[in-house]
């Protein structure tokens, strides 16, 4: 048998007796004297030794087939276990925000101050977040020991889709954002039609060449899925080929500018035969007061 010195003895004795390693204490007594760098270093390491320790407390729980209350006792002693080391979400920073509405952005999120940081799934936030109207991108970050940082990405609106006696803004690929901040676009041209807001990028950027023709441009309608209606001054239709749109409009334009045929009295013009022109004269009496203006 081992024969105990003075030495020993003392050495055992200034030892508290029945203590066990805990990653609380471990974490807490190295982090206070340690460098800012180092300090990252230790929180990092101690959120994993944490995570390791509630999960093999959960793991256990599982195999042993307890009860239903012992596992969740246990579930509940590891989420504890978290939160006395500091992992608490403490401050939510969202950066990008614009238009997205903060309650929709709260409830895509899935947290609250002083929940578990280390139990915040970041990807399945992200992924709820990419599920509302205006986000068209999202980062979701936890950052030790009780910060979340969220950067969005939102859609920018190109065009006021007229569907279903609702109006709703779309961006350039065609996705639908919603009604929600309709009242700070309403300077956006009318779309109307099914599918008219996977070919609005392409209308809008032809009647862009023109600025002057489309500032007199109400509406457009995307007809048979194939072609453009387009509505000028709310009077006169402009009905344009499915083939090279884009020829049939400069053709107009320069009919404009020549002879000014928008300023007749016409409800329309058809341009989609190729090198043929049909105008559509208004034939509704005009008011006396209006024949007297043309003599």
């Amino acid at each position: 048998m081992r024969r105990m010195t003075r030495s020993s003895r003392s050495r055992r004795s200034n030892s508290p007796r029945g203590r066990f390693w805990s990653p609380l204490r471990s974490i807490s007594s190295r982090y206070q004297d340690a460098s800012p760098w180092q300090q990252r270093l230790i929180m990092t390491g101690g959120a994993f030794a944490i995570v390791v320790a509630a999960t093999a407390m959960l793991t256990w729980a599982h195999k042993a087939d307890i009860p239903g209350r012992i596992a969740a006792a246990a579930h509940a002693a590891a989420v504890d276990m978290t939160l006395k080391a500091g992992f608490s979400v403490q401050e939510v920073y969202v950066a990008g925000r614009k238009e997205t509405a903060q309650p929709e952005l709260i409830a895509a999120l899935g947290v609250k101050i002083g929940d578990p940081i280390l139990y915040f799934d970041a990807g399945a936030a992200r992924d709820r977040l990419t599920e509302l109207g205006w986000v068209e991108d999202a980062r979701v970050e936890r950052r030790l020991p009780g910060r979340i940082v969220v950067t969005l990405k939102e859609r920018t609106p190109i065009a006021i889709w007229q569907h279903s006696r609702k109006f709703l803004l779309v961006d350039r690929n065609g996705h639908v954002i919603g009604p929600e901040g309709l009242d700070h676009y309403s300077h956006l041209k009318i779309i109307i039609g099914d599918d008219a807001p996977k070919h609005a990028a392409d209308l809008l950027a032809m009647l862009e060449r023109e600025p002057d023709m489309l500032q007199r441009v109400t509406h457009a309608t995307w007809v048979s899925g194939r072609q453009w209606n387009i509505r000028i001054e709310n009077a006169i239709d402009v009905r344009l080929p499915a083939d090279n749109p884009e020829a049939a409009w400069q053709k107009l334009v320069e009919m404009e500018r020549e002879h000014g045929v928008l300023k007749r009295d016409i409800t329309g013009v058809d341009l989609r035969v190729p090198d043929h022109t049909s105008v559509r004269i208004n034939r509704k009496p005009q008011p006396a007061a209006a024949r007297g203006n043309q003599t």
